[in-house]
């Protein structure tokens, strides 16, 4: 074996590192979120009126894990589909990489701020549902700054360099660096004039069905 072909098997056993590392990081996400899923301690010893009761608690934590699992899914998804056409990395491909997974582990921490933990009536709710939207946005736009690295250093560091544009659907995505910033505007707005909190739920649905129209 000459040095060429250890150099490439020492980059390819470095690239399976970054992506086995980031498929756990993902996976520990997910386990984390359902750990928020749990009933009280004295339900032992509760009457059925309580043990009903703990249960209809417990509806809003599965929601919001259900939703959260969706997303996180759908982020994984992407994440696959972006590194299934790596051939090699560099610094700055691990440091958009590390950025996303760091966004993505913020998701732990916001489900819990819709799931329950938090009073609706109070005024600490509408920024608990304010900050996952912005979870939301912030992992999409750090998947678009990873999908756009990959694209512009296509030649060097993908398989297929001319097929990847089409293929993680660039045209579209690049629109993130607009609908994005001009959501987070709103839902800043939103949370400064108190408006009601199902607002910024909305604004997340208009972008996803808007992107989701866009990328067919």
């Amino acid at each position: 074996m000459n040095k060429s072909e250890e150099q490439e098997i020492k980059k390819e056993f470095q690239l399976e590192r970054v992506i086995l590392f980031s498929d756990a990081v993902f996976a520990i996400i997910i386990t984390i979120m359902v750990l928020d899923i749990r009933l009280p301690e004295d339900i032992r010893h509760a009457d059925a009126a309580h043990v009903k009761k703990a249960f209809l608690e417990l509806i809003p934590k599965a929601l919001a894990y259900g939703l959260s699992f969706f997303l996180v899914s759908k982020f994984w998804l992407g994440h696959l589909k972006i590194f299934s056409h790596l051939k090699d990395y560099d610094a700055k491909l691990l440091t958009y990489n590390l950025l996303y997974l760091f966004s993505v582990s913020l998701f732990p921490f916001a489900v819990t701020l819709i799931s329950g933990n938090v009073d609706p009536k109070t005024a600490a709710y509408p920024w608990g549902v304010n900050i996952y939207a912005a979870v939301i946005f912030i992992t999409t736009l750090f998947q678009t700054l990873l999908s756009q690295y990959l694209v512009k250093n296509s030649q060097r560091l993908c398989f297929e360099p001319k097929m990847v544009p089409n293929v993680l659907k660039y045209r579209a995505l690049k629109y993130n660096f607009i609908a994005i910033p001009v959501a987070a505007v709103v839902i800043f707005g939103l949370s400064w004039f108190d408006l009601p909190s199902y607002y910024s739920m909305w604004i997340v649905g208009l972008y996803g069905a808007t992107i989701g129209k866009c990328f067919k």
